[in-house]
């Protein structure tokens, strides 16, 4: 449709009508209103946390409710756990974002075979799909049954946690000595997660005697000499340095650079390898094809241990260059040397003096005979 006012010619489009093709573009969600939302969501925050409601010191009663309930909660330790997460209310990129252990209930990392079973019993009573009516499909009840397959086997269970929840960055290097502690001390702090004495397949070892393994249920038998010479090892490796300050003695900050040179990760990239070759080892066809996925799932998963090792190293090197109760000994080594040089060519100049007044003095005498 089109009308004529004047010199000016209006014509009517669709509402629908475009001057452009639609595209599809993400929107990042950003700003303060969306963490406060998030810290709601995931109850990191009560409701009214950081509202004019609760931080209003004009009204008596709110605050003393508040202080009244927070004295309660302090009290009771039964109050002090977090209020149960209902999955069922959360949606797709939500349920995505929560690890295995969110989805059992928030259970702690450290949890033991016993423990992540009963809190799986505990979240089949509420998504189940005898529970909820949503059918076998249910996304919820597959999210909880693939977080128990995961975390119940002790191998998955190494691989996933090789992962989750890690921050793997490290410092540019280069830092000052004001922030080299601050900086440094907190990063190798996160990284001993995945030194050998820390390895979760020994912690396993000894209090999940029922966990289930991937070969098939059996127990290997170990040898007494091995088991008791692997104990000791353990032992040994139970306390590893730590990063210290600026008063630590020198003796065990090389201690400590020395643990992390020789630094051995029980990280297994397999379940990652496996996610990013998108090889289904189950769903092969054949033996030939599982065997070939396999090799390159394997593949994949020690060149991303290389990775590892890598960034490992160069966390150490950039610390070692910056770490200055380092620079000092280095400083000092290089003074001691030159004292040590000094001293050697002081005592070689004197040893060449009286070389040579004992030469001249022989002279002398000789000249006095011979007179």
């Amino acid at each position: 449709m089109t009308s004529k006012c004047g010199n000016l010619v209006i014509q009517g489009i669709s509402s629908l009508d475009w001057s452009t093709p639609h595209t599809n573009k993400s929107i990042q969600c950003v700003g303060q209103p969306f963490l406060n939302y998030e810290a709601r969501l995931y109850n990191r925050k009560t409701f009214l946390h950081s509202s004019s409601f609760q931080s209003d010191a004009g009204n008596d009663s709110s605050t003393s409710v508040a202080a009244a309930a927070s004295a309660v909660e302090n009290d009771d330790p039964k109050k002090k756990k977090k209020k149960k997460r209902d999955l069922l209310k959360l949606n797709e990129m939500e349920l995505s974002k929560l690890s295995h252990y969110e989805v059992l209930g928030d259970i702690p990392m450290h949890s033991n075979y016993e423990q992540i079973k009963r809190a799986y019993h505990k979240s089949c009573l509420s998504y189940h799909p005898d529970k909820t009516g949503r059918g076998e499909d249910d996304e919820v009840f597959l999210k909880v049954k693939a977080a128990f397959d995961t975390l119940s086997d002790v191998t998955k269970r190494k691989s996933y946690d090789s992962t989750v929840d890690f921050n793997e960055s490290i410092p540019k290097g280069g830092e000052s000595e004001a922030k080299f502690y601050k900086v440094y001390g907190p990063v190798f702090e996160r990284n001993l997660r995945f030194a050998a004495c820390n390895d979760p397949a020994n912690m396993a070892s000894n209090s999940d005697a029922n966990a289930p393994t991937n070969n098939g249920g059996k127990k290997k038998k170990r040898n007494k000499s091995v088991s008791q010479s692997s104990n000791a090892e353990q032992k040994k490796d139970k306390a590893p340095p730590s990063f210290g300050d600026d008063n630590t003695p020198i003796e065990e900050v090389n201690a400590f650079y020395e643990f992390w040179i020789h630094f051995e990760s029980w990280r297994d990239f397999t379940l990652k390898a496996t996610e990013q070759t998108e090889h289904d080892v189950d769903a092969a066809e054949c033996r030939d094809e599982k065997r070939w996925m396999a090799k390159e799932i394997d593949r994949k998963a020690r060149a991303m241990k290389r990775d590892e090792m890598s960034r490992i190293t160069r966390l150490v090197e950039r610390a070692m260059a910056a770490d200055p109760r380092l620079k000092r000994e280095k400083e000092r080594e290089k003074a001691e040397k030159a004292r040590v040089a000094r001293e050697k060519k002081e005592k070689a100049e004197r040893e060449a003096k009286i070389k040579a007044e004992a030469k001249a003095k022989a002279q002398e005498e000789a000249a006095a005979k011979q007179a």
